[in-house]
C-alpha cells in the first residue's frame, strides 16, 4: 500500500472506529491486527498487513483498505501492538504428550544432549563418570521432602551401565526412578520396586516378562507401560506434583508460537487421572493451547478389560469436547519400539552389535485393534520408528484397504525413525501420512553412525524427502520431551539435515523452505484432521497465530532457529510468551 492510500484508510478507519457499536471485547465486536506482516499460508493470498477477528474466527484478511466493507457500521478496536512483528499461523505440534512434559518438568534433567527451555539451560552430560557424578550431586540436592527421586534423560550409548544395584549404592531409603531418555525404559532401586508393590504390583505375575530384568530393576516397553506405569499413575499426576509441570508445559508452548497439540497417547497412563489433569491445566479460560486428544485405544483395553469397553469409551467422547480439549475420531496404536534406546525394530542386516528389537504390540494383536477401528472409520495413528516396524504397519494397511477401502482414511506413521526410499514408495502407494520426528536426525545421526546403524542406514534418520516428492503429506512434531516443543527449530532441521557435529546427511531428503514451514502449519493441521479450523490465516479459521520477530521466508533455512518469537494469539486474545526461572 502506498502512502495515499494507507493515509485514507487510517483516515476511514478513524470514522469506522469512532461509529457506534458494540465494546471492545463484548460477543460480536471487531479487532483488527495490524502487522508488519503477515504469512497466511494460504495460496491464494500469502501475504497481507492486517487481520480482522470477531468472537475469536477471522473475518478478513488483507490490508486495511481490504477490510473496511467489514469494519464499516461496528465499533472497531485497532491493535498496533503487532505493527513491528510478523504473524504466522499458530504453530500446531502434531504429536506431543502433555503428559510426559508434565513428568518431566517434575524430575531432574541429566541428559545426552544440552537443552534450553525458555532460558533455562542443562549441559550435555557425556560418559559413565560424569552420569553418575551429576545423578549423584541431584540427589544429594533433592527436595527432602518430596517422596521420591525422579531423574529424565539417561541413555546407555552415551552414560553407559545402570542397574538397579547402583542405585542402592545410591539410596536404599528413597525410591529413585531413572526415566531413559525415550521414556519407554525404567531403572529403580529397591525402595521404588517395594513403592510399586505397595501400590499393588504383583512381580511373581510378571516374572517371565521378556520386557523386564528384575535383577536389574530394569523395565521397558511394554513391560513399563503396561507392568509398572499404571502403578505410578498415582504419583505422577498427584496435582501438587503434576500440575506446575503441565503449567510449565503449557507456557513452555506458548513461548514457541504452539497453539495446539495433539497428545497422542491420551489414557495411556491413567485415563481418569489424565483427563482430569487436562481438564485442571489446559482445559481453562485463560489456556493459550488447545489438546487434540488421541486416545491410545490398547491401554485403554487393558485398563478396561476388554476391548469392546475401550471402544464404547472412545465413542463417547466427541460429546465431550470442550474448547480446549477436542476428540475428532483419532486414535493411537503402537508398533515397534523406542528410536533413543535403539529398540526400534530394522530389518536386515540389523542391528551392528546384534541385538534385536522390541515389539510394542506384537503384530497379532495389533492387526486386530487395527481392523476393529479401521472398520468403524477411526483415523488411526501409529507409533513406528524403524523400517521392520514400518512392513508390518504397512502390510497391515494394505490387508484393510482389501477388506474395506476407504477413501479419506489419513492412517497415519508417526515418528518414521528409519527407513528406505522403498518405505516411502510404498507409504505413498498406500495413500498414508507421515508425522515425523526430524530431530532424530540431529541428535542421533553422528551417535548411530558410530553404533547400532552405520553411517549408510543414519543418513536415511527420518527420511522426508522422498516422501514429499511423491505427493505424501508430511508434518513436524517433537513427542515432547523426546525434542524440543521449538516448531521452527524442527523445522530447520528436516530443512538442513545437519546433526550436532555439524555434518549434513542424505541432503535429498531435506524439505525445501516452503515444505518444512508448511509442516509445522497448514500439514500439521491436515495430520490431525483439523485444516477448515486450522493450519493457515484466512476468513472463517481460529484466530490464532504466532508472533515473530521476522519473516522465516526472508532470512532462508539457516536462519530459522534462531528467529525469536513474541508469543501468540490464542482465538483472538494476545498472549506474550513468559521465560522460565532456572532450576523451577
Amino acid at each position: 500500500m502506498n502512502l495515499s492510500n494507507r493515509t485514507m484508510a487510517w483516515a476511514l478507519l478513524a470514522a469506522i472506529v469512532a461509529a457506534p457499536g458494540i465494546a471492545q471485547g463484548e460477543p460480536g465486536a471487531i479487532t483488527v491486527f495490524v502487522a508488519k506482516k503477515v504469512v497466511t499460508m494460504d495460496p491464494t493470498q500469502p501475504a497481507a498487513t492486517a487481520v480482522a477477528v470477531r468472537d475469536g474466527e477471522i473475518l478478513s484478511v488483507g490490508s486495511l483498505q481490504d477490510l473496511q466493507p467489514w469494519l464499516k457500521n461496528n465499533k472497531v478496536t485497532i491493535d498496533e501492538q503487532f505493527k513491528d512483528k510478523v504473524l504466522l499461523p499458530g504453530f500446531i505440534d502434531p504429536h506431543l504428550h502433555p503428559l510426559l512434559g508434565a513428568v518431566a518438568f517434575e524430575t531432574v534433567w541429566i541428559t545426552p544432549e544440552p537443552w534450553n527451555v525458555m532460558g533455562d539451560k542443562t549441559p550435555a552430560t557425556i560418559g559413565q563418570e560424569d552420569y553418575l557424578k551429576a545423578l549423584k550431586t541431584a540427589f544429594a540436592d533433592r527436595k527432602k521432602d518430596a517422596p521420591i527421586f525422579m531423574t529424565w534423560g539417561y541413555s546407555a550409548d552415551t552414560h553407559g551401565v545402570i542397574s538397579g544395584d547402583i542405585l542402592d549404592g545410591i539410596s536404599k531409603e528413597v525410591p529413585i526412578l531413572v526415566l531413559q531418555r525415550s521414556m519407554h525404559e525404567i531403572y529403580i532401586n529397591t525402595p521404588m520396586l517395594a513403592l510399586l508393590k505397595s501400590k499393588g504390583l504383583d512381580a511373581d505375575k510378571y516374572k517371565d516378562h521378556p520386557q523386564i530384568d528384575w535383577k536389574n530393576r530394569h523395565f521397558w516397553e511394554d513391560g513399563m507401560f503396561s507392568v509398572a506405569l499404571p502403578y505410578m499413575a498415582g504419583f505422577l499426576l498427584d496435582p501438587a506434583a503434576a500440575d506446575p509441570g503441565y503449567q510449565k508445559t503449557r507456557d513452555y508452548l506458548t513461548h514457541n508460537g504452539v497453539t495446539t497439540v495433539a497428545d497422542m497417547n491420551t489414557g495411556g497412563t491413567n485415563y481418569d487421572l489424565e483427563m482430569a489433569s487436562l481438564k485442571r491445566n489446559f482445559d481453562t479460560p485463560d489456556s493459550p493451547v488447545r489438546v487434540r486428544l488421541t486416545p491410545d485405544v490398547m491401554k485403554l483395553a487393558i485398563a478396561l478389560k476388554s476391548p469392546e469397553a475401550a471402544m464404547k469409551l472412545v465413542g463417547g467422547l466427541k460429546a465431550q469436547n470442550t474448547k480446549h480439549l477436542i476428540f475428532n475420531n483419532g486414535i493411537k496404536l503402537f508398533a515397534d519400539g523406542a528410536m533413543f534406546s535403539q529398540a526400534m525394530q530394522l530389518g536386515d542386516p540389523g542391528y551392528i552389535d546384534g541385538h534385536h528389537g522390541e515389539w510394542i504390540s506384537e503384530p497379532g494383536p495389533f492387526a486386530e485393534f487395527a481392523r476393529s477401528y479401521w472398520n468403524a472409520g477411526y483415523q488411526i495413528h501409529v507409533h513406528t520408528n524403524g523400517d521392520g516396524g514400518a512392513k508390518m504397519v504397512l502390510d497391515t494397511l494394505q490387508m484393510l484397504e482389501g477388506e474395506k477401502p476407504r477413501a479419506d482414511h489419513r492412517f497415519t506413521i508417526e515418528h518414521y525413525g528409519y527407513a528406505n526410499d522403498g518405505v516411502s514408495r510404498r507409504i505413498a502407494e498406500l495413500r498414508a501420512q507421515v508425522s515425523a520426528n526430524p530431530f532424530y536426525l540431529y541428535d542421533l545421526g553422528d551417535r548411530y553412525a558410530a553404533n547400532g546403524l552405520g553411517t549408510d542406514r543414519a543418513a536415511r534418520i527420518a527420511p522426508l524427502g522422498g516422501l514429499v516428492k511423491r505427493n505424501v503429506p508430511v508434518a513436524l512434531h517433537s513427542d515432547f520431551p523426546m525434542a524440543p516443543a521449538e516448531p521452527l527449530f524442527l523445522a530447520w532441521t528436516a530443512a538442513s539435515r545437519e546433526t550436532l557435529s555439524g555434518k549434513v546427511f542424505a541432503p535429498t531428503e531435506r524439505l525445501t523452505l516452503d515444505q518444512a514451514i508448511r509442516a509445522v502449519t497448514i500439514d500439521a493441521a491436515y495430520m490431525i484432521n483439523m485444516e477448515t479450523k486450522l493450519g493457515s490465516i484466512e476468513a472463517g479459521k481460529l484466530a490464532d497465530f504466532a508472533v515473530l520477530d521476522r519473516d522465516p521466508y526472508e532470512g532462508g533455512v539457516e536462519t530459522l532457529r534462531d528467529i525469536k518469537i513474541w508469543g501468540t494469539v490464542f482465538e483472538g486474545k494476545a498472549h506474550p510468551a513468559k521465560q522460565s526461572e532456572p532450576g523451577k
